[in-house]
């Protein structure tokens, strides 16, 4: 729903924020909030798409949503609010779109964006997925107390260990898909070397999930 969708939206930008992102020097566009700004630009660059590119691209059919073949539109149009070259930090997920923002650029007068792509914060439940706002079970918000977050990762963070001690111990875990060690390789632990020793120790079987997870 569009509560629901809202809702993310502000949470979001308790991410950026967390991020280090200053407020007072950051503006956070909310689409269904800043559609009379966003809505000109958008139409200038759906001119630009057909649907036979976007089919190519994202493997739409005659029964996708209107509103997912507008949103790449949409998705551009804060690259060319103003006539400055931009940065875009994204996830690969978003690739696709930007890719046809780029190609569409030179054909609106603007410059391309530039991209930097970012890796994905694997789901709680397993490296194959990321963090969705939507999958509570699979996601730790910035709004969760530390309670909460802890209960989160004891409970669901997918383990790379063995099904008990005894066969941890003798056969090691693959901390490559477990999710609490991607989490400290991403948000935590510094110094390389450390992290270089916990890898080893945890697929030795030297430690054991419990262990990480603490």
């Amino acid at each position: 729903t569009l509560e629901e969708t809202g809702k993310f939206a502000y949470e979001n930008a308790l991410d950026f924020i967390a991020l280090g992102f200053k407020p007072e020097k950051t503006k956070i566009i909310i689409n269904t909030k800043n559609i009379q700004t966003l809505y000109p630009i958008a139409a200038q660059v759906a001119k630009k798409i057909n649907f036979s590119n976007t089919k190519a691209t994202f493997g739409f059919t005659n029964e996708t949503n209107i509103g997912m073949i507008f949103y790449t539109s949409l998705q551009s149009a804060p690259c060319f609010i103003e006539d400055k070259p931009v940065l875009i930090p994204l996830g690969v997920d978003q690739d696709p779109h930007f890719r046809l923002t780029r190609d569409i650029a030179p054909k609106i007068g603007k410059s391309k964006p530039a991209l930097i792509h970012n890796i994905m914060i694997p789901s709680l439940e397993g490296p194959g997925g990321k963090m969705s706002a939507s999958d509570e079970k699979g996601t730790v918000y910035t709004t969760d107390t530390p309670n909460i977050v802890k209960n989160k990762i004891n409970k669901y963070a997918f383990s790379g260990g063995q099904p008990d001690v005894e066969q941890h111990r003798k056969l090691g875990g693959n901390p490559d898909v477990d999710v609490s060690y991607q989490y400290l390789r991403i948000f935590f632990e510094p110094d390389d070397n450390k992290l270089k020793s916990i890898y080893e120790d945890y697929k030795s079987g030297k430690m054991l999930s419990g262990e990480l997870k603490a």
